[in-house]
């Protein structure tokens, strides 16, 4: 059994492959120290994995404490995965392959596992990110764009009437236009989300043909989805599949390693 983990800015998600198959696990909604208490809740009971693979945008002090929970409880290491030039046939746009978000790359292998053709990969989370994968397996490049609540922070934090108001908006039911201050903002936002996805996704066909497909995930998605003038396919745990496909290529890998004639000769006494 591998532990999968997806930790993202503001919530990790994890899940666990079992014999090749990806099963759920949960979301902690807390990172820093407190992963120690959640961790012990949600992993205590957990046959002790042959390995755990993370997918960490969080920063330093999640990967401090999963580390020493980690090794605490499983005697094992964490590993960090990163992107990298090509993976699973997937070729990376960035000049310097690493620097790319870890949660984008994973995303854009999990997507191709899914799909074929050219594909158009939004994950809705702090930072709204858009990803273009053409049909021969080409990394486009991509987007960032600030995220719903980043967004409304960034209004609340210059106006100090807009933040009063912004507690008593609805962020439920969004009609066109608000009616207050508050409903404003959190209608704004989502329409400027939504806004900038259908324009992308509409110069993307024009780009890469009718046939495009998008795939939607993170936090804010099943929000976002039934605004969006685009039908797409929404997907819950596209970096933690993503994972997965890692973690089965690897397999893949080491099998045929294994039964490769050095291998065997290797073993000969």
């Amino acid at each position: 059994m591998i532990l999968l983990l997806d930790a993202g800015n503001s919530r990790l998600k994890w899940a666990v492959l079992r014999n090749g198959h990806f099963e759920h696990g949960g979301v902690l909604e807390q990172s820093g120290d407190a992963i120690k208490e959640l961790a012990s809740a949600a992993w205590g009971e957990l046959d002790a994995p042959e390995a755990v693979l993370v997918a960490n945008v969080a920063g330093e002090p999640l990967r401090r404490a999963l580390n020493s929970w980690v090794k605490r409880h499983w005697k094992l290491a964490p590993e960090y995965v990163v992107a990298c030039a090509e993976q699973c046939g997937i070729r990376n746009a960035y000049a310097e392959p690493n620097r790319l978000g870890v949660d984008r790359w994973l995303a854009l292998l999990a997507a191709r596992e899914l799909f074929q053709g050219p594909l158009c990969i939004v994950d809705c989370g702090t930072a709204l990110t858009i990803d273009a994968l053409a049909q021969d397996n080409r990394h486009l490049g991509g987007l960032i764009i600030p995220g719903l609540q980043l967004m409304r922070e960034a209004l609340a934090g210059r106006a100090e009437a807009i933040r009063e108001q912004m507690q008593s908006a609805s962020h439920e039911q969004v009609r066109l236009l608000g009616a207050d201050t508050g409903s404003a903002v959190v209608g704004g936002t989502l329409y400027a989300e939504i806004a900038v996805i259908d324009r992308v996704l509409d110069d993307l066909r024009t780009e890469l043909g009718n046939g495009l497909r998008c795939v939607l995930t993170g936090g804010d998605a099943a929000r976002l989805q039934p605004l969006l003038a685009t039908r797409v396919h929404y997907e819950a745990d596209l970096v933690l599949r993503g994972l997965a496909r890692v973690a089965r290529e690897r397999s893949v890998e080491a099998t045929q390693q294994d039964r490769s004639p050095g291998a065997a000769a290797a073993n000969v006494p």
